[in-house]
C-alpha cells in the first residue's frame, strides 16, 4: 500500500542468440518451462523497433496513462521481432508487441506455447521504401538488394506480401538481412544495397543524403503490431490485461486527437530531433492508427498462413483461437472508445 506507480523506460532487452534461433528451426524441443508470475499490476511490455509506429507506447509513457490506470510498466526494446517469442515465454515481457509472422512461427513450432493476440493498433504494413535515386517501384525493383533488419521481421514480411501482390516470384529481388535497423541505414549510405525497408522516421531521414522514397507499403492489410501475451497470463492477470488495452485505447485517441503532444513524443523516442520529420512522421502514421484495436481474425490467419508458405510449420485447424477481442469488445460495447472522441 501506498507504493508510488511507475512508468519506466527499460535499455534494449537482448535475448540470448541461442534462445532467439531456437525459436525459428521448425520442429524444435523447446518448452514454456518458466513458471507464470503472480497476479500483478506490474508488467514489461517489449517493442522490436525504434519508429514512430510505437508511438501509442511512447505518448502512455510521457503522459502517465499507464500509471492512472494502476499499472506499473516498463517498457523494453527488443533487438528484433525474431525474440519476441523468446521475451514472453522467459517472462522477460508479459506483453509485447512486434510482427505477426514472427510470433505465429513460435506458436507453431514451440511446444507449450499458447499465444493471444489481444489489440491491434494498425491493420495495414506501415512501412516505406527508401533508396537510391535510380531505384524504381514496381519492376524497377526486379534484381534490387533490399535491406532488411531479419526474417520474420515486419519489413521481411512486407516485402514477401509486395512480391506475392505482385507475382513475382522470391527471387526477383534479393533480400539482405542486416540484424538492425541503424545497420540497414548504415548500408544503404555505403552502398552495400540498394533500398531499405523502415518505418518512419527511421529511412525518411536518409532525404538528407540524397536518397528518395520509392514506396509504402500501407495498401497491404496486416496484423502489423499485435499486442501478444502468453495465455496462461493472460487468465492470471486479467485485471492488468484489462488496464493496458483501456490505456491502450487512451493512448490512441490522444494520438488522433493532440497532434502537439504525439510529435512531442515522436521526437523524443524516434531519435529526431527535427520537427519537420516526426511531423511527417505523424502524418504517415495518423490515417493508419485504429480508434478501435480489434484484432482482425482474417489478418491473423494470413500471418500464419504466410509464415507456413515459408516451410515454417504446420497451419493450426483454426487461427481465430490466437485472437481474444474480449477487452476491447467490452470497451466498445460500453461506449468507452466512443466517449474518447468526443
Amino acid at each position: 500500500m501506498g507504493r508510488t506507480m511507475r512508468m519506466r523506460f527499460a535499455k534494449p532487452l537482448y535475448v540470448p542468440l541461442g534462445v532467439a534461433l531456437a525459436l525459428t528451426v521448425s520442429g524444435c524441443a523447446v518448452t514454456s518451462s518458466a513458471s507464470t508470475p503472480p497476479t500483478t499490476m506490474k508488467m514489461t511490455i517489449g517493442y522490436t523497433a525504434i519508429g514512430a509506429a510505437y508511438s501509442d507506447l511512447y505518448i502512455c509513457q510521457d503522459q502517465g496513462i499507464f500509471k492512472k490506470n494502476g499499472l506499473d510498466v516498463k517498457i523494453t526494446l527488443l533487438n528484433s521481432s525474431s525474440q519476441l517469442v523468446a521475451a514472453l515465454m522467459s517472462n522477460s515481457v508479459q506483453i509485447g508487441v512486434g510482427a505477426t509472422t514472427s510470433t505465429a512461427a513460435g506458436a507453431m513450432n514451440l511446444k507449450g506455447v499458447d499465444l493471444r493476440y489481444i489489440a491491434l493498433p494498425i491493420n495495414r504494413y506501415y512501412l516505406e521504401m527508401w533508396g537510391k535515386k535510380s531505384v524504381e517501384p514496381g519492376d524497377g525493383l526486379k534484381g534490387k538488394k533490399i535491406g532488411l533488419s531479419s526474417p520474420g521481421s515486419l519489413g521481411d514480411a512486407a516485402v514477401d506480401s509486395y512480391v506475392k501482390s505482385k507475382g513475382w516470384s522470391e527471387d526477383d529481388v534479393q533480400k539482405i538481412f542486416l540484424k538492425s535497423t541503424p545497420a540497414e541505414v548504415s548500408a544503404l549510405e555505403n552502398g552495400a544495397v540498394d533500398a531499405i525497408v523502415t518505418q518512419p522516421p527511421t529511412g525518411t531521414k536518409t532525404r538528407e543524403k540524397g536518397f528518395k522514397k520509392v514506396m509504402d507499403f500501407t495498401d497491404l492489410p496486416a496484423a502489423a503490431n499485435a499486442y501478444t501475451v502468453k495465455s496462461n497470463y493472460l487468465d492470471a492477470n486479467k485485471k492488468a490485461v484489462s488496464a493496458f488495452t483501456k490505456s491502450e485505447a487512451q493512448c490512441l485517441a490522444l494520438l488522433h486527437n493532440n497532434k502537439a503532444l504525439a510529435v512531442k513524443s515522436i521526437m523524443k523516442h524516434s531519435g529526431v530531433d527535427n520537427k519537420a520529420l516526426a511531423e511527417y512522421s505523424y502524418d504517415f502514421f495518423n490515417p493508419l492508427w485504429a480508434k478501435t484495436p480489434t484484432v482482425d481474425p482474417a489478418l491473423v490467419h494470413d500471418a500464419f498462413a504466410a509464415t507456413v508458405a515459408k516451410g515454417v510449420g504446420t497451419m493450426p485447424k483454426n487461427t481465430s483461437e490466437f485472437v481474444d477481442n474480449s477487452y476491447v469488445d467490452k470497451l466498445t460495447k460500453s461506449g468507452f472508445i466512443n466517449s474518447l472522441y468526443h
